[in-house]
């Protein structure tokens, strides 16, 4: 099975591949990146990589044929584990009033992490799992202003805004404001990472 991290990495591969097909005519330079791509995404798609590999070498697939090949690599892609109500609860136990997902309208197959607003107080909520997927949670206040730059957890460039966060990082009552800038949106952001060591760096960064 797949992370949703995978699926962006697998996805990304075709896209390049589909991109050669539509602009080199070289065919030692297309054989080249077909081979690239193969070796790239067969680790991590074992097996069923069989299954599209036909499809993949066809020099005539285009994005749109492409499609029903990403619906066939997506539904081997293990959702983001939701989090019932008790469980953010805890992660953000000094927050009194604070508004969760709208579980029904989100494809848990696109989350690295969960990262949800609250128009209201500008602040932006951020659930992750570790490596023993242990559930982890920090919130922050959202600059209103939107720049274009690099974002701290996917790092890609786009719509980016500066998370701040106070954090009692010393243990002794002192408080900090730690931040970094991210995407303003967070599920747009989750289609672009292809791996997680960049968000659990942001994380460690701002919360200790």
């Amino acid at each position: 099975m797949l992370t949703p991290y995978n699926y962006n990495y697998i996805k990304e591969q075709i896209s390049y591949l589909i991109n050669t097909y539509k602009s080199v005519q070289d065919i030692k330079t297309v054989t080249t990146i077909q081979q690239t791509t193969l070796v790239k995404i067969e680790p991590l798609l074992g097996y069923k990589v069989e299954t599209i590999k036909s499809e993949l070498m066809d020099k005539s697939l285009t994005n749109a044929r492409a499609e029903k090949i990403y619906a066939f690599i997506k539904s081997n892609v293990i959702p983001f584990n939701q989090p019932s109500n008790k469980q953010i609860q805890k992660l953000f136990r000094k927050v009194k009033k604070m508004p969760v997902p709208d579980w029904e309208k989100l494809d848990l197959r696109d989350y690295t992490y969960l990262g949800w607003d609250d128009p209201g107080t500008q602040r932006k909520y951020i659930i992750l799992q570790d490596v023993e997927q242990r559930l982890q949670g920090i919130y922050g206040v959202m600059d209103s202003q939107v720049i274009k730059g690099a974002c701290s957890i996917c790092h890609q460039i786009g719509n980016v805004s500066l998370f701040l966060s106070t954090v009692n990082s010393a243990g002794d009552g002192t408080y900090t404001k730690k931040g970094n800038y991210i995407c303003k949106d967070s599920h747009l952001c989750n289609l672009q990472i292809q791996s997680p060591e960049h968000l659990q760096f942001f994380y460690d960064t701002i919360s200790k």
